[in-house]
């Protein structure tokens, strides 16, 4: 199994919710028609919007020489948050997504998963 190190999981973290949050704040209208019908377009640029900045902190603490653990576990929890708390909106309101938007929401929980266990890795090192 291939050891990621820290610095890399939050880079590769940083960037692909950058991509994320770029691409739902840039094309929110067409987010809420394929993926959510009836939400209203300005929640999901909020939301894309909001995913650049937490890329943005992610990015700056993933350069940081001496990584602090307190703010590698602030991206833990928030990254742990997302894996829970997106699929418990999926169970408890199933018709508002599409079948593309249930899949592709299930996939993008599935790799901020797995940055969740890069992160949990690297804060059992940090602690060491």
């Amino acid at each position: 199994m291939t050891k990621i190190k820290l610095t890399d999981g939050l880079m590769i973290n940083a960037v692909l919710t950058g991509i994320t949050g770029l691409g739902l704040a840039l094309f929110a209208e067409l987010s809420a028609l394929y993926l959510i019908p009836g939400a209203p377009v300005w929640l999901l640029a909020a939301i894309g919007i909001a995913l650049v900045l937490f890329a943005i902190d992610v990015g700056l603490i993933a350069r940081w020489k001496a990584h602090s653990r307190a703010l590698v576990g602030f991206v833990f929890i928030a990254d742990l948050l997302w894996v829970i708390g997106v699929p418990a909106i999926l169970m408890m309101m199933p018709s508002a997504f599409t079948a593309i938007g249930i899949a592709v929401t299930l996939v993008v929980t599935a790799v901020v998963a797995c940055f969740a266990l890069v992160e949990w890795q690297g804060l059992k090192t940090l602690a060491s």
